[in-house]
């Protein structure tokens, strides 16, 4: 009987339920196989992504450190080689020449000037733009622009030296005496004479040249209608000390030594803006003092 069992055939039904399982089971294999293929795929995109962006990472650092030294060393470079320049300039500086002026270059206001004048000795001091006692580098100021004739005339007075100074000009310059209030042109050539008894007719005549009440200088290119610089100016002061000097006869006798001192450059240099040949205009910015450009500092 058990073997008729076996021998018995499947039936149509028990066939058919045995392949719709058999479609069931290759169905959830291949399901299973493709989610683990999408998780494989998954971990080696994350794995190649972390691998990229360390290698990027590990790139940029490398390129910051050496923008880093390199910025570090070129300051520490242009630090050596360049003076910072002064209030009264652009620290900008222009494309290098032979001819290139620094700030280190030019004259500082508060910068002055001492002269002893022998006796029978004449002292020329002269304010020029490349040559002088004094020279700006200014494109405001010419060459022998002022000129200083220092002389000492009393030489029979055995106590109290004398002198005479004589004021030339090749440009423009404002003079302001001791007593003035105002500033006027000078004239292309004035006089005054340093002296206690002496008398020089019309010629103006002090006793000394004191430190408040100096000589007055401001010297620049052009000048506009109400007498003012356009393109700004140099102001120099001229003032004496008296001294005890020893006489040929071994006496004691005042004289003076002349000092020259520049106050003030307005409104600076422009370094930037120098020419080929290594001359400094005045800044841009200037407008003008106003009302108070005539009257004493």
């Amino acid at each position: 009987m058990i073997l008729a069992q076996v021998l018995k055939p499947y039936s149509i039904e028990q066939i058919r339920l045995l392949e719709e399982k058999m479609n069931t089971y290759e169905t959830w294999v291949f399901v299973l196989v493709l989610f683990v293929a999408v998780l494989v795929l998954i971990t080696v995109m994350q794995r190649l992504t972390i691998a990229k962006l360390k290698t990027l990472e590990g790139i940029k650092t490398k390129s910051s450190l050496k923008e880093i030294t390199a910025l570090s060393n070129h300051n520490l470079s242009a630090s050596d080689e360049f003076n910072i320049a002064d209030i009264h300039t652009i620290t900008q500086t222009p494309i290098q020449t032979a001819m290139t002026v620094f700030g280190k270059d030019l004259p500082d206001p508060g910068l002055v000037f001492k002269y002893v004048v022998p006796l029978n000795v004449s002292k020329i001091i002269t304010i020029g733009q490349t040559e002088g006692s004094v020279i700006t580098r200014s494109t405001e100021v010419l060459d022998h622009h002022l000129t200083i004739d220092i002389n000492s005339v009393d030489v029979s007075n055995l106590e109290i030296l004398s002198y005479s100074l004589e004021f030339r000009r090749e440009g423009k310059v404002l003079l302001q005496l001791p007593g003035e209030r105002d500033f006027h042109e000078m004239s292309i050539r004035e006089r005054i004479h340093l002296s206690k008894d002496l008398s020089f007719g019309e010629e103006r005549c002090y006793e000394s040249l004191d430190l408040r009440n100096p000589i007055r200088f401001r010297i620049g290119n052009r000048l506009s209608a109400d007498g003012k610089f356009k393109a700004g100016y140099f102001e120099f002061h001229l003032y004496t000390k008296d001294v005890f000097e020893k006489t040929v006869n071994g006496t004691k006798r005042i004289e003076k030594h002349f000092y020259l001192k520049l106050v003030k450059i307005f409104p600076g240099y422009d370094t930037a803006g120098q020419t080929k040949e290594g001359l400094v205009p005045m800044l841009a910015r200037f407008r003008g003092e106003g009302a108070n450009l005539l009257s004493p500092p």
